[in-house]
């Protein structure tokens, strides 16, 4: 499938209606739809869109194919079918009627009317209307049964969003309290019966990719102009490849994390017995903060990936420094270590790691412990987990620390979780809504991984939080653990490809 530069000029976009009664989430969907998390006004109080706004999607960012109108909310569709049926015209039709009778009859400087009469002209101008649903709200409804009264007449094409359609909780309730139910069999019987069929579920709050592909395809088999049909569905392809270069750029963010943070070592030389305590203390605390701080660069990577903007972060919780208060705040939990004296018995030894940021992303608001919040339970500690392998040689009078694999499962676990809650995390308003990422999310399994990240341990070259390696690139022999047998091993890129690869198996493509 292709379209010439001459076609492409003579493009006419398709002009998309998006209708729907007052507060049923129109430009929430719109928001998700176009991964704006800025267009419009959304707040939880009815009417708060009260003008048409137009929102366009551009083919490869140049040619506009989609002009999609956000309209105010149709709030005087009963009194608007009564006018209808008292009409001497529509009486005429024996009370049939179409969008020319129903705009005629609408007062046309009666103040009550004029958020429906907004709505109403844009449908009149418009291709496709996406008649937006909000499946917690009852259909029985008299606002609800006269707008399909009115919709089934108007004699344009329409798609039925079904909004809210993921339920979070077995009992959600809305902002009152109260329980939300879910309407989605009442509403399928209900459009069966006024002839709408062409039904699509579109959720604002929680994305799905499939049905966003969907929504698109409903649209192109909609548009009249074949011409139309063909870049819609070369869009249809655009969006996919998006799609699957975040997921391959999320996977490498992640691997490159965990390649970064399993060949990290804090050293320190010249390390007297008697104070080689103390001085672990100090490298394992430089080391603590450094991979905090790897961690919030990885995620801040993977929100801008996925399209959200960090509006407010809380930089003081990131980096532990003198103050005593600030290093409270950011750790709190105990952790374990294990250490090796020379060739010694090892000993645990207490110690408090962890983490939180306060993050405000495009409308999604990672409250305090959401990101890196509780570092600790699952990623330095708890439950008997080793954190550190540190290592005092009295001999060279070295001291080594650097982190345990519990430390990369938990960092890999959360990278996973973070990246599925971004793809599929809409632009809608969250009021008061926090997205929380669990301390200790569900443990990833991938085979061969633990493999490759011990591989990778051994490569002190590997990891950018090194300061200084002392080895370069032809002298890979004489890195720890690489068999002299050995004629090649891998470069850092070619690790964190690998890695990456095997990451499709927690985040794989789309279909």
């Amino acid at each position: 499938m292709h379209v010439t530069n001459e076609e492409l000029r003579a493009l006419k976009p398709l002009v998309v209606a998006i209708v729907g009664p007052t507060n049923e989430g129109k430009t929430s969907v719109l928001r998700t739809l176009t991964s704006d998390p800025n267009f419009g006004l959304v707040n939880a109080y009815s009417g708060a869109t009260v003008r048409a706004e137009i929102q366009k999607i551009f083919y490869k960012g140049v040619v506009e194919i989609l002009q999609l109108v956000d309209t105010p909310g149709f709030q005087t569709s009963g009194e608007i079918f009564e006018l209808l049926m008292e009409d001497e015209d529509v009486a005429a039709k024996h009370g049939l009627f179409d969008l020319d009778d129903l705009l005629r009859v609408i007062p046309q400087q009666d103040d009550d009317f004029r958020h429906d009469l907004r709505a109403w002209r844009e449908v009149a101008r418009c291709d496709v209307v996406i008649f937006v649903i909000n499946v917690v709200e009852n259909p029985n409804q008299s606002l609800l049964k006269y707008t399909l009264a009115l919709l089934k007449n108007i004699g344009k094409p329409i798609i039925v969003a079904y909004n809210n359609v993921h339920v979070e909780s077995p009992t959600p309730l809305d902002a009152s309290g109260s329980t939300v139910v879910d309407y989605r069999e009442e509403w399928d019987k209900t459009l069966q019966k006024h002839n709408f069929f062409l039904v699509q579920e579109y959720d604002a709050h929680r994305r799905d990719f499939r049905d966003e592909i969907e929504l698109f395809e409903k649209l192109a088999a909609l548009a009249r102009d074949p011409l139309t049909q063909r870049v819609l569905r070369l869009e249809i392809k655009e969006r996919r490849a998006r799609e699957l270069r975040r997921l391959q750029d999320s996977r490498k963010i992640i691997a490159e994390l965990l390649v970064d943070v399993v060949a990290y070592q804090e050293v320190k030389t010249d390390v007297g017995q008697n104070e080689w305590q103390i001085q672990l203390s100090r490298l394992e605390e430089t080391l603590k903060q450094n991979v905090v701080q790897r961690e919030h660069t990885a995620q801040v990577a993977l929100l801008e990936t996925w399209g959200f903007h960090i509006g407010v972060l809380n930089r003081e919780m990131l980096v532990v420094d003198k103050d005593a208060s600030q290093t409270d705040r950011l750790f709190g939990l105990e952790a374990k270590r294990h250490i090796k004296v020379g060739g010694g018995v090892g000993a645990t030894v207490g110690a408090v790691v962890g983490g939180t940021i306060d993050a405000c992303v495009g409308g999604l608001s990672f409250g305090a412990g959401a990101l890196l919040g509780g570092f600790l339970g699952g990623l330095l500690g708890g439950g008997g987990a080793l954190a550190y392998n540190s290592k005092y040689d009295p001999k060279s009078k070295k001291l080594t620390a650097q982190v345990q694999k519990s430390v990369c499962d938990t960092l890999l676990a959360r990278g996973v979780e973070l990246t599925k809650e971004l793809q599929t995390r809409g632009k809608a308003l969250e009021d008061s809504v926090q997205a929380a990422i669990g301390a200790e999310p569900p443990a990833v399994e991938i085979p061969g991984l633990a493999g490759a990240l011990e591989e990778c341990a051994k490569c002190e070259d590997y990891s950018k939080l090194n300061k200084t390696t002392g080895f370069s690139s032809k002298e890979w022999r004489k890195l720890p653990g690489v068999s002299r047998f050995t004629r090649e091993r891998k470069t850092r890129d070619e690790a964190i490809t690998s890695i990456a690869e095997a990451l499709k198996e927690a985040l794989p493509d789309v279909e």
